[in-house]
């Protein structure tokens, strides 16, 4: 077959087409999305230092750097004798003023009952009332000791406030922490998002439109979603910051990551055809247009979007004009 930059070039060649009622397609004029691409890097929105809450000497690390944590696992654990040691007393000092509150409360009892039978005086009640309440508050400042000692036992076991990954252990074995010094930084996968910058001349259009496109590195492409523009620009660059929060199951994307984003900052007209229309010879782009008179001519176009299905037509055809559908159709004699 004489190839498509020789037919070009040579336009005096003859052509005589055997094919049987061509089949030919309209070129159509939609109205398309314009997009504005840009670099995005991806975050994670909970990304955490988990800290020492007690003293304590590290006795277990059950986790690494990049090693992935179920939500509620063991991550860090603290030698714990002095905490269950405290404990103990408290637990202790609870039962002491629990048992001094019972004495107390049968001792008020009897005072009263001797009161409504005119044997004990008022001032008698009354020290039996303050007793009691005295026993009271006691018996509630053991319990909240207690508490206190069971809060600061529960810390010796430091558990993963969320499924993640973990980034930074800031700890070894044996070493010895107190309270607020970092443990271990993590991360989630479970909710990612994206961050770009929007260049000035584009925020306003884009904050209209607020629809977003995530290309992934296999060319599949997903929705961003909760677009969140920030109310001021950056300097020097006098861009605006742009969030979108992106689905994260099933996709194999990091935190850090760059990616691309593709931001609507408008519409326009395009002209698009079957991509089996158009034929395609290194930099030549052509389609044969039919004509009532003289029949299917070649005709050069320029191309814009050229995807497996369609091809968008910047140059050389108008909409309404028919084409032939496809080339495999046509013969040479």
């Amino acid at each position: 077959m004489t190839s498509l930059r020789f037919v070009l070039i040579v336009s005096t060649l003859f052509l005589s087409f055997t094919t049987v009622a061509q089949q030919s397609i309209e070129a159509i004029a939609t109205q398309q999305p314009e997009w504005l691409k840009l670099n995005g890097v991806v975050e994670a929105t909970q990304r955490s230092t988990v800290s020492a809450q007690t003293a304590g000497t590290v006795v277990e690390l059950p986790y690494d750097v990049d090693d992935m944590v179920p939500q509620g696992e063991l991550i860090v654990r603290l030698e714990d004798s002095e905490q269950r040691a405290r404990l103990q007393q408290r637990e202790a000092g609870l039962s002491s003023a629990e048992a001094t509150l019972s004495q107390t409360r049968k001792q008020y009892e009897r005072v009263q009952q001797l009161f409504e039978q005119n044997v004990a005086s008022t001032s008698e009640l009354d020290q039996a009332k303050t007793a009691l309440d005295r026993a009271q508050s006691a018996v509630k400042q053991a319990k909240a000791a207690v508490e206190e000692a069971q809060k600061q036992l529960s810390y010796t076991r430091v558990k993963a406030p969320y499924a993640g990954i973990v980034t930074d252990r800031w700890v070894e074995l044996g070493e010895s922490v107190q309270p607020g010094q970092r443990l271990i930084t993590g991360l989630s996968l479970e909710q990612l998002r994206v961050v770009v910058e929007v260049p000035q001349q584009f925020n306003a259009t884009a904050r209209n439109f607020s629809t977003a496109k995530i290309a992934l590195g296999d060319g599949a492409f997903i929705d961003a979603n909760q677009l969140t523009f920030f109310p001021y620009a950056e300097l020097p660059s006098h861009s605006f910051r742009l969030r979108m929060m992106m689905p994260s199951q099933g996709l194999r994307v990091l935190p850090g990551s760059a990616v691309d984003v593709w931001l609507k900052i408008g519409e326009r007209t395009v002209i698009e055809v079957p991509r089996s229309a158009v034929r395609i010879d290194g930099e030549l782009r052509a389609v044969y247009v039919m004509d009532s008179e003289k029949g299917p001519q070649l005709r050069q176009v320029y191309t814009g979007r050229v995807d497996q299905q369609q091809v968008e037509i910047q140059a050389g055809l108008k909409a309404g004009e028919r084409v032939l559908e496809d080339w495999s159709q046509i013969h040479y004699e």
